[in-house]
């Protein structure tokens, strides 16, 4: 009774830490380019009737974009709606990395490892994040539970649900498929002796996973967009030429990345954690070779690193970062807590940074890192200026019904600017470009609409639609050159004239 109350405790408090960490200031920075895409098609899929699988068009599997939308449905503010998705998939990974160090570490190591993982700054980044990457952080932390139950218990229920678990992450993106790949080795390397366990346990991981994706693997856009992929990983070809400088370099960047920005006091210890379970022989090897392997494929397959590419594969490494500080505050006699407080002090100091000022977070991390993800707040993929132009549209028509038109673009602004006004009441977004006519569209001299219409445009793109527009206002990105841009349909003009109310 008395435990049961202590662990319920213990889970509640680093729940409340955890949501803290991830909910203060969750949408102080701005809309990031690939989250006003995922946010804008995860609101189409759920919403247009026959555009359930729309986002495959860019060779994006759309599970988690229907989770998307469908939160969109319930909060007002779609940026907190896709970031509290994010929120939710970290907290799944903190409970797995609970359990996994419960089970094969101690209960201490689960406690601290969870703590480690809620102020670590690039999970606390990517978990505030309207993006994919938390999702298949928790893909890869709940496969490796239940590969190791599967190697202890061989039962093939394990093995179901590991490949339903797999199927889903697929479901979100390709790159799961490395958690597949290192979920096979392990098997065949520990069931290697006993042929007829690994093919049961093999098929049924395989089964579930295929059953989970049927809805995918029967869609013809999804192997006519396949291929694009290779856009960000080498396909078969291009690994038999033995890219080796490309290799190189993705294993150096992956150590930076780790070293920098999950701070290089708790990577040090992460890999002494390692070299202490692979010396002892009751501790998971396999949680070893799975993490690593996982890390060294995604190495050898993707075409240029990035802290987006590295993240999901990382999260274990707590786990090993608390065993390794608990051995070594045993060998030295000292309590857990002294190396412990020391340890997160750094990781906390940044991760504060991140909260309440991110802006200031990337701007310092540059001076360190190459691998600093600066284009969340530089040029044409940050969000600054798209919620300013809003505001200044809905100013400017007051309480009338006001147009907003975007350019046949994807991305900042225009996906953004969508995302924001699909359920607005006065405020109306469109795409309004040239390539959505014919060419003799431009011997119009004159365009006509039934209310005030305005153009949000990155910089001087306006869609070809130049001469019916003039320059209104323009929000410059506080870090560089660039400019959001709005501008308003040409009023009393003279001329052939095409009225645009039947698209509006």
């Amino acid at each position: 009774m008395l435990n049961s109350i202590i662990k319920n405790s213990v889970l509640m408090i680093l729940s409340i830490s955890y949501f803290l960490f991830r909910l203060v200031n969750l949408t102080k920075l701005p809309i990031f380019n690939d989250e006003a895409i995922y946010l804008d098609w995860g609101f189409r899929e759920t919403h247009i009737p026959g555009a359930l699988f729309y986002s495959l068009y860019d060779a994006k599997q759309p599970f988690l974009m229907w989770i998307f939308g469908i939160f969109e449905s319930f909060i007002s503010d779609p940026l907190f709606a896709g970031r509290f998705v994010s929120v939710i998939a970290g907290f799944l990974t903190m409970v797995g990395l609970y359990k996994i160090s419960e089970k094969y570490f101690s209960k201490r190591v689960a406690l601290f490892s969870s703590l480690i993982y809620i102020i670590v700054p690039i999970f606390v980044f990517y978990d505030r994040q309207a993006l994919m990457e938390s999702a298949i952080g928790a893909i890869g932390v709940w496969s490796a539970y239940y590969l190791l139950k599967v190697t202890e218990s061989k039962k093939i229920k394990d093995s179901v649900i590991l490949g339903i678990i797999l199927g889903f992450g697929f479901f979100i993106k390709s790159s799961a498929l490395i958690f597949l790949i290192s979920v096979i080795f392990v098997l065949i390397f520990y069931f290697i002796k006993n042929s007829r366990i690994l093919l049961k346990n093999l098929i049924a991981v395989l089964l579930s996973f295929a059953t989970v994706d049927f809805l995918l693997f029967i869609n013809p856009q999804f192997w006519s967009t396949l291929s694009t992929n290779s856009r960000f990983v080498f396909t078969a070809k291009e690994l038999l030429g033995f890219p080796i400088s490309a290799w190189v370099k993705n294993l150096f960047g992956n150590l930076e990345i780790s070293f920098f920005f999950i701070t290089p006091l708790v990577f040090i210890s992460s890999l002494i954690g390692v070299y202490f379970v692979l010396k002892n022989k009751n501790s998971p090897k396999k949680l070893v070779i799975y993490l690593f392997l996982s890390i060294f494929i995604q190495a050898l397959t993707i075409k240029g690193t990035s802290q987006r590419y590295l993240v999901s594969f990382l999260p274990i490494l707590v786990i090993f970062s608390i065993y390794g500080i608990r051995l070594i505050s045993e060998k030295l006699k000292i309590n857990i807590l002294v190396p412990f407080f020391v340890l997160i002090f750094l990781p906390a100091v940044i991760s504060g940074i991140i909260i309440f000022s991110p802006d200031k977070y990337f701007l310092s991390m540059g001076r360190f890192s190459q691998y600093t993800e600066t284009l969340y707040i530089k040029g044409q993929t940050s969000g600054y200026g798209v919620l300013e132009a809003i505001s200044y549209i809905k100013n400017g028509a007051g309480d009338k019904h006001a147009i907003a038109a975007v350019a046949l673009n994807t991305g900042n602004p225009e996906s953004a600017i969508l995302t924001y006004l699909y359920k607005d009441a006065n405020l109306k977004s469109v795409y309004l470009d040239t390539r959505l006519f014919k060419p003799q569209f431009l011997s119009f001299d004159c365009l006509r609409s039934p209310y005030p219409l305005y153009f949000v445009a990155r910089e001087e793109q306006q869609g070809g639609l130049n001469k019916y527009l003039y320059f209104k206002k323009k929000f410059k990105n506080p870090y560089s050159n660039y400019s959001v841009k709005v501008y308003k349909l040409r009023e009393n003009c003279s001329g052939k004239t095409i009225d645009l109310s039947p698209i509006l």
